[in-house]
């Protein structure tokens, strides 16, 4: 299963910030889909804009510096056999628009960061390249939003005298051949625990290990699916799933969806854990995990 790097310890120091900033951490919308919870969504805009909450989490907001949103913005067409029945906007076009449209609420001191995962317009081999202007330009208009490939690594909050973090995104799509073919993780829970699957692949220094656990471009340069500089924070998305751990002082952040379940996920044993957000106090580097899921 290792085919490119040792398998090696990774230590790196727990950093924190100066200042008390907060990141969100949420993915997987997947705009389009007469699954996605609107409603819920809406309120998450609302409350990152300090209009939602108690008065303690109205402070919190108010911190906020970073959005991250690791792929699948929309639902893409044509992604899986029967998506037509699923939609509620047949055209890419008009999807990226609705989603622009509901990014363009946030205020926009918050910087948004925003790559791409199966469901978006772009090819599905690895590494996926930036959502291009063509398929997204009014996301491309709005001044605050920031785009990257998948995967990628993204540094925030560095001044003068502090280095900041480095943020590695992957959008997750090898995590499901991972989950079945990994003994130790198969056994325990499979895509249930994607922590153990974020933990394989740092220990391997590679996003996907294994031939055939995900469509990938070859090159001749370099392999771009390397790991080689230690993160401070792992975000992936894909499964649905919001997971937080640590694993060598690498915090390890699996994020929500706000999509229900569709019969394709229910086939891929996707079983999704909706309308969540993790946000990280980047001084103290305490995380809260907040619910949109309406009771």
């Amino acid at each position: 299963n290792n085919l490119f790097l040792p398998e090696v310890p990774i230590g790196n120091e727990l950093k924190k910030s100066e200042e008390e900033e907060y990141v969100v951490f949420t993915g997987d919308m997947q705009v389009g889909n007469k699954f996605f919870y609107e409603k819920n969504f809406l309120k998450f805009i609302n409350w990152l804009n300090g209009n939602e909450g108690t008065e303690e989490q109205k402070k919190l907001t108010k911190k906020i510096k970073y959005l991250f949103i690791p792929g699948d913005l929309v639902d893409g067409v044509g992604v899986y056999p029967g998506q037509e029945d699923d939609l509620t906007i047949l055209d890419i076009y008009q999807q990226y628009d609705k989603f622009a449209e509901y990014i363009s609420k946030i205020r926009g001191d918050i910087k948004i960061v925003v790559s791409p995962g199966n469901h978006d317009a772009v090819r599905i081999a690895e590494p996926q390249p930036v959502i291009g202007e063509n398929f997204a330009k009014r996301l491309h208009e709005l001044p605050n939003v920031y785009f990257t490939t998948n995967p990628s690594i993204i540094n925030i909050g560095s001044t003068k005298n502090f280095s900041g973090f480095n943020i590695l995104i992957c959008h997750g799509f090898s995590f499901p051949h991972i989950a079945e073919n990994v003994d130790s993780i198969r056994k325990s829970g499979r895509l249930d625990n994607p922590d153990l699957i974020m933990k394989y692949i740092l220990q391997r220094r590679h996003m996907a290990p294994t031939h055939a656990s995900n469509q990938y471009l070859p090159s001749l340069e370099e392999d771009p699916l390397i790991i080689e500089k230690i993160p401070d924070f792992f975000i992936s998305g894909h499964i649905h799933k919001t997971k937080v751990a640590n694993y060598r002082n690498v915090t390890l952040m699996n994020c929500s969806c706000w999509i229900g379940q569709t019969e394709d996920q229910e086939r891929r044993g996707i079983k999704p854990d909706p309308c969540k957000a993790i946000v990280v106090n980047l001084k103290t580097r305490e995380i809260k995990i907040f619910n949109f899921m309406e009771a």
